[in-house]
C-alpha cells in the first residue's frame, strides 16, 4: 500500500518550560561528544523553522530541547553542530554550499541521536528554493515569500500550500475553487484528488503546475516555472514537490 500525503505536517512538541526566545548563538563547531549532556530515555528531535542568509552562509534556525547538541548532516558535507540555548532555540551556521544538498537534522545525546523525519533541502547552494521534505507530509518551504509555498503530489492526491494570513486565500485548481484550510507551522492547506499537470491560482495569481512525476529515485530538476524534487516513499511509492520560481516585487 502506497503511503499517502497527511493533510498535517510534522511537528515536534514543545517540551514543558520551552519558550520560543531570542536566540543567542551556542557553541558551534565540528561534531563531536558534548560531554554536557546525559543520556534520556526520550529524546527530541530538532524543528527548523527558518533559514536566512548571510553573505555565502546560510544560516539555520530552530527549535529543541533545553542545551541539546543539534547536528545537520549530509553527504560529502562536513557535519555541522551547535548546542542550544538555555530555552532550546539554535542557530546553525553553514558552510558555503554547491550544487543541491540534503541535510538531516538530529540531536546527539553521547551514543544516542533523535533524528528527525524531516529532511533539509539547499537547492543550489541556496540559490534556488529551500525546503523541509518528509514521507507522507506537505512540503514547508524556508526561502523566500510568496502566495503559493509548493505543491505536493503522491501520484493520486494534490496539495497546495503557502504562507497564511489573517485571511485564507482563495484558491483555484483546475478552475475550480478549492476548500482551505489552516495548517500548522503558520501554512494554509487545499487539497484536491489529482495529480496531472493543472493551472493552480492563488488570490489571482496564476501558476502552471507540471503535474507529478516518479524518477525511482531521488531527484531535483527544473520542472516548468519551478522545481521538483521527487523521493522514494515505502514501500514502494514515491512524493513529488513542486517549488515555484519566486516573483521578484
Amino acid at each position: 500500500m502506497k503511503r499517502r500525503i497527511s493533510v498535517t505536517i510534522v511537528a515536534a512538541l514543545l517540551a514543558p518550560g520551552v519558550t520560543l526566545s531570542a536566540c543567542s548563538r551556542g557553541e558551534g563547531g565540528a561534531v563531536g561528544p558534548s560531554g554536557a549532556q546525559k543520556a534520556s530515555s526520550w529524546v527530541r528531535p530538532p524543528m527548523i523553522d527558518g533559514v536566512t542568509r548571510d553573505g555565502a552562509v546560510l544560516v539555520v534556525r530552530g527549535a529543541a530541547d533545553p542545551n541539546a547538541r543539534v547536528v545537520l548532516r549530509a553527504p560529502d558535507v562536513a557535519a555541522v553542530a551547535v548546542n542550544a540555548d538555555g530555552a532550546g532555540r539554535f542557530e546553525l551556521r553553514l558552510p558555503p554550499l554547491h550544487g543541491d544538498v540534503r541535510l538531516t537534522p538530529e540531536v546527539q545525546v553521547g551514543e544516542d541521536a533523535a533524528v528527525s523525519p524531516e529532511t533539509l533541502v539547499v537547492i543550489q547552494g541556496g540559490a534556488g528554493p529551500v525546503a523541509l521534505i518528509a514521507a507522507g507530509q506537505p512540503t514547508l518551504r524556508l526561502d523566500g515569500s510568496g502566495v503559493l509555498n509548493a505543491v505536493d503530489s503522491d501520484g493520486s492526491t494534490l496539495i497546495a500550500s503557502g504562507p497564511a494570513g489573517s485571511k485564507p486565500p482563495v484558491v483555484m485548481i483546475g478552475g475550480v475553487q478549492a476548500n482551505v484550510v489552516q495548517a500548522a507551522r503558520g501554512q494554509w492547506r487545499a487539497m484536491v484528488g489529482r495529480s496531472g499537470a493543472v493551472g493552480v491560482a492563488v488570490d489571482g495569481q496564476s501558476f502552471a503546475y507540471p503535474g507529478d512525476a516518479d524518477g525511482g529515485g531521488f531527484s531535483i530538476a527544473r520542472a516548468g516555472q519551478g522545481w521538483r524534487i521527487i523521493w522514494p516513499v515505502a514501500p514502494g511509492g514515491h512524493q513529488s514537490a513542486w517549488l515555484p520560481d519566486r516573483v521578484a516585487r
